[in-house]
């Protein structure tokens, strides 16, 4: 029986194999990126015991991964089918996640975006399916431990890096690393055994826990060793190479935001959180974690903090579907080449940045210059001018740098964008009138009755910004719009509620379907502003989406659809007067704007005095305790290293403990211990040398120590030479009694012959 239930690798081969896969499994459920994952772990699971029954047949390769498809496909749709409604019959619940699947693959190759969360976990399982299935069989009937650990592993580091939640996902990368390692080194010996025992080589059969104590003992130094290196820093060589490669990957990330969209955003710290895809998706999680400061000459009435503009929009989100080449700006260029507008001030703003790794330079719009190398996104109209998209440091931004900016900002009245032209140039009327037919004829028929009373587009804007603001709840914890559900037409006839991606997007299409050329801008809003210091402190908060409207003449002008934030009337005319006072307050007086003496000039570097400047050290000590994303925080290999060493320190005590009571518990490997401790006193002893011999040599060395030392040597002899045993004997207790007599002993014997050394090694040297 006990060898009918044998494993010949071993059951600890089979637990190491399950608890890596597990272990992957159980960070994803943890991740919260969608309901429906605690079905993982047990899709795991299941698959680590078929694939270890399909190994451990008789069947061909080919027929076991044929009946392991079968049955894994059997598995993942009965599992993930209990997230479906319990009135659906188990066909209908098939059918269902068939028809979701091809769904995904037509957006996935017609350039859609999918908002279903359940395909997410459909492939998910079916994943980890693959991956319990292969771990089995590659321990089990084709040895090939690498092809276990690898793509496991890096399923796991890929949830674990642009993880950037509460949860400490760090930690199961950590158990990963051990139980891989741990892995590794059991089926290296089991590799030995078998050679071992094909030789016809003797060993002990219980080597594998000696082995694998060593090599877990291996593993917690290689992880300590890990943590204790420098991590890298920012530097340009790096930022070049990364600005080479990130072609391929960046696009890839877009692709995967486009097909799950729906799955859980944390809007915290982390390094350019902006994309150029914008996705009305589910609820976000944003944090208090301090981003930038950003300083400027006096108070503004209002101020966004823009990173990237977008476009176009298809099928429930935003792209930029006229991005041209990025083009390297240096600040000795002078000022960018952008169209001229009027009504426009120059602010200097002199940004401090918070985020360990971030590349957007964040301003206030219009950008014109920067003391920064920086590479602009722009597309070009038709006399050359650029219309920018983004701006992006050549080099990375790190914790505490500091940059200066030159903005354009906006001062027209309401009355002279009320009586601009309507006449566009073509690259607006080609670009931002633009309304893709998944916009409902409701929403269109609102968008006419809401314009309806207006003769000009600065009113009609403001008309659907107060509607927005007036019939909308802002809640930034809303699910995502069902599927085949337009996300605008949900906010605006069913939810009623919203966050500013999905008011901006309401606001920009009515507009849109009503001639008025629009776009939608992601940055942060202007966070709180400090009289002090005359600086805005901008935090992860402040994440947000609005519109702006252009005008000919006049540019990009901003609006607020957001009930959350406050709006900012313009004063009705350029003389001044309600309702913008504020307005006028700040930008009365100023001087016009001169574009050919602004080409000549260098940014002025002392219009923020540093005495303004906060302690940057204290800021990023603020920065770094709010943040909670993987490289965008403390290390993960300085979290691990903590619990890695206490763990350390448990684990040598418990382990000295045990191997102490082995030895000193059996009075053959007691008496064999007292022939060491012989040797760290000076004590030679020779083959010809009795046992009770060798006991007085120790008892002259250790008189104290005498009892103990002749009570286990007798009943060494006992053992050894008489046929009826020693009888009951408690040596653990003579070891406490003779061990420290024999450490003290041990010590000062070393302690004299090194001083009796060093009168040697003197006359030597001489």
């Amino acid at each position: 029986m006990l060898k009918r239930n044998r494993l010949e690798e071993g059951w600890t081969t089979l637990f190491l194999t399950w608890a890596m896969v597990f272990v992957a499994a159980t960070a994803i459920v943890q991740s919260n990126l969608i309901s429906g994952l605690h079905v993982i772990p047990f899709v795991g699971t299941i698959a680590i015991l078929v694939g270890l029954a399909l190994a451990k047949s008789r069947f061909p390769a080919n027929t076991a991964h044929l009946f392991s498809l079968i049955y894994g496909l059997f598995l993942v749709l009965f599992f993930v089918g209990t997230n479906l409604p319990a009135d659906m019959t188990w066909r209908e619940r098939v059918f269902d996640m068939l028809l979701r699947q091809v769904e995904w693959l037509r957006d996935a190759f017609g350039g859609g975006t999918n908002r279903d969360g359940l395909i997410f976990v459909i492939q998910t399982a079916f994943v980890f399916w693959l991956l319990g299935y292969t771990a089995s069989w590659y321990t089990f009937r084709n040895p090939r431990e690498w092809r276990v650990v690898v793509p496991t592993g890096l399923v796991l580091l890929s949830v674990v890096y642009y993880y950037v939640g509460p949860t400490p996902l760090s930690l199961y990368l950590a158990a990963y690393m051990l139980l891989s390692l741990l892995y590794v080194a059991r089926t290296y010996l089991i590799a030995r055994e078998k050679s071992w025992r094909s030789g016809g080589v003797r060993y002990e059969r219980t080597i594998w826990f000696t082995f694998l104590r060593a090599a877990f003992l291996a593993a917690m130094i290689a992880l300590i060793a890990a943590w204790m290196m420098p991590t890298f820093t920012a530097s340009a060589a790096v930022g070049d190479v990364f600005g080479q490669a990130s072609g391929p990957w960046k696009e890839f990330q877009d692709n995967w935001t486009r097909l799950f969209s729906s799955l859980r955003s944390y809007t915290v710290a982390t390094s350019d959180p902006y994309r150029d895809t914008l996705i009305l998706g589910g609820p976000r999680s944003v944090g208090n974690t301090p981003i930038m400061d950003v300083y400027v000459p006096q108070r503004l009435p209002y101020v966004y903090w823009q990173a990237i503009v977008y476009d176009t929009y298809d099928d429930g989100g935003w792209e930029i579907a006229q991005q041209g080449d990025s083009v390297l700006h240096y600040p000795e260029d002078g000022v960018l080449n952008t169209p001229f507008t009027q009504a426009r001030e120059v602010i200097t703003q002199t940004v401090v940045n918070y985020l360990p790794n971030s590349s957007f330079i964040y301003a206030a719009p219009e950008v014109i210059a920067s003391d920064r190398q920086m590479f602009v996104d722009a597309s070009a109209d038709e006399r050359g001018d650029l219309l920018v998209t983004s701006l992006r440091s050549r080099y990375v931004l790190r914790l505490n740098d500091r940059y200066e900016v030159i903005s354009r900002v906006s001062t027209a009245d309401a009355n002279s964008l009320r009586t601009a032209s309507t006449s566009y140039p073509a690259w607006v009327s080609e670009r931002y009138l633009q309304v893709p037919g998944s916009v409902t004829p409701e929403t269109l028929e609102l968008a006419a009755e809401l314009a309806a009373p207006y003769d000009n587009p600065f009113d009609k804007a403001i008309a659907v910004r107060d509607y927005l603001r007036q019939t909308i709840t802002y809640n930034d914890q809303i699910p995502a719009p069902p599927e085949g559900v337009d996300p605008v037409h949900y906010t605006l006839f069913v939810s009623k509620e919203a966050y500013c991606n999905y008011y901006a997007s309401a606001m920009a299409l009515m507009l849109r379907s009503q001639g008025v050329p629009t776009r939608v801008v992601s940055g942060y809003a202007q966070g709180e502003y400090d009289e002090e210091t005359m600086s805005y402190r901008v935090r992860a908060s402040n994440a947000h989406t609005w519109v702006e409207v252009y005008f000919p003449a006049y540019g990009w002008i901003q609006f607020e659809p957001t009930a959350s934030i406050p709006t900012v009337s313009r004063p009705e005319d350029a003389a001044g007067g309600n309702p913008g006072d504020a307005f006028n307050d700040v930008f009365a007086n100023r001087p016009a704007f001169d574009r050919d003496e602004l080409l000549g000039e260098d940014i002025d570097n002392a219009e923020i005095p540093d005495g303004n400047l906060p302690d940057l050290d204290a800021l990023a000590e603020e920065a770094e305790a709010g943040s909670t994303g993987f490289l965008a925080q403390v290390s993960i290999w300085q979290v691990i290293g903590v619990v890695l060493v206490l763990a350390l320190a448990a684990g040598l005590i418990v382990t000295a403990n045990e191997m102490n009571k082995r030895v000193e518990g059996d009075v053959l490997r007691s008496y064999i211990r007292l022939g060491s401790w012989a040797r760290w006193l000076g004590i030679l002893f020779q083959p010809a040398h009795t046992p009770y011999e060798r006991a007085d040599m120790m008892v002259t060395a250790v008189p104290e120590g005498s009892r103990s030392i002749r009570n286990l040597t007798q009943h060494f002899v006992l053992r050894q030479f008489s046929g009826n045993g020693d009888g009951p004997f408690d040596t653990l207790q003579e070891w406490r009694e003779l061990r420290p007599l024999l450490i003290r002993k041990a010590l000062t014997a070393r302690w004299q012959r090194w001083r009796e050394r060093q009168p040697k090694m003197k006359r030597r040297r001489r």
